[in-house]
């Protein structure tokens, strides 16, 4: 019986012949790495599906404190895979070890949405995690550091993180809103009866909350 780690790992050995590249390898972020989400992004990124099949990665993960024990547990596993293109793999709790020297940011770790809860409700809390984040990119990540905020609400919460990163360009800052727009794609596509792909320059705007609003312009 073959796994989900297991389709990815073979997918890595297929990349072999060309995974002993020279590059230098590059410092890869992603916060809440023990959580389902993270989870599932490391094997990604360690075989080369998010930078190449050539590009050598260093990831470094951050959890809370009373998660350690389970990111041990991923980081062993990460490391069973032995993917060629991974060259090292830190597990901490702390943020500005975590973010020192990377190159990307991957900011998945956030509070989840409870029973009736809306991602504006989560901004109390949420806030609170990307202002910390946005200050330690600010201090120790390198100024060309590439972000992708996932975290709900996404908009929000990457505003909050750039804002508190002065130093880096507000420009390599981006918020994953990208599942809103295929919903709306797909209702769109249902309601036409026509082919997503037959759908041209169809936008979201707003917040991602209840106040975003799909563009048929």
């Amino acid at each position: 019986t073959f796994f989900h780690s297991d389709i990815i790992m073979l997918g890595a050995f297929r990349l072999t012949a060309r995974s002993f590249s020279s590059k230098p390898p590059v410092k890869v972020a992603v916060t809440g790495a023990a959580g389902n989400i993270g989870y599932a992004l490391l094997p990604r990124i360690a075989s080369g599906q998010l930078l190449g099949p050539d590009q050598p990665v260093i990831i470094h993960c951050l959890e809370r404190t009373d998660v350690l024990k389970a990111l041990k547990g991923v980081e062993m596993e990460v490391q069973d895979g032995a993917y060629p293109l991974l060259r090292g793999i830190v597990c901490t709790d702390s943020v500005e070890k975590a973010f020192e020297d990377i190159d990307y940011a991957l900011l998945v770790g956030a509070k989840p949405r409870g029973p009736g809860m809306e991602r504006a409700d989560l901004l109390k809390d949420n806030g609170k995690i990307f202002v910390a984040q946005g200050k330690a990119l600010d201090k120790v990540a390198k100024k060309s550091v590439r972000v992708v905020v996932v975290g709900n609400p996404a908009n929000t919460n990457c505003l909050v993180a750039a804002a508190n990163a002065p130093s880096i360009d507000p420009r390599n800052f981006s918020a994953m809103t990208r599942l809103d727009h295929n919903r709306a794609l797909a209702q769109l596509s249902l309601k036409l009866g026509k082919a997503v792909t037959q759908i041209q320059k169809f936008a979201i705007w707003g917040n991602h909350s209840p106040t975003m609003v799909p563009d048929l312009s």
